[in-house]
């Protein structure tokens, strides 16, 4: 068992990015200009993520990440930058654990 402080944390979110009207169709993820994508991530999540990472059929990428709120989550995807330039489209889910690594609370 991994036991996690998260700082009174609850929840857990995953954000499906898909992607979006502005993705250079043909061409694979390292060349859709990500990288303020990813610093937003880092900068916004830092300690409270899970994992990330990309799908390698270059259609996306997932998000699992500790949360105050769902609605914090929502906040999160929709400030990327990535979102806002139309490079990504997102989903938020909220997410629990069944099998794998055990977090205890």
């Amino acid at each position: 068992c991994i036991k996690l402080d998260i700082g009174g944390m609850h929840s857990k979110a995953v954000i499906l990015f898909t992607k979006g009207k502005a993705w250079k169709e043909g061409k694979p993820h390292w060349e859709q200009d990500l990288e303020p994508h990813r610093e937003h991530l880092i900068d916004r999540l830092r300690d409270r993520l899970i994992t990330a990472g990309q799908y390698t059929d270059h259609t996306g990428g997932i998000v699992l990440t500790y949360i105050d709120s769902l609605d914090e989550a929502e906040e999160i995807a929709k400030t990327d930058p990535a979102v806002i330039d139309g490079i990504l489209d997102y989903e938020v889910h909220p997410w629990e654990p069944l099998l794998g690594e055990k977090f205890e609370r």
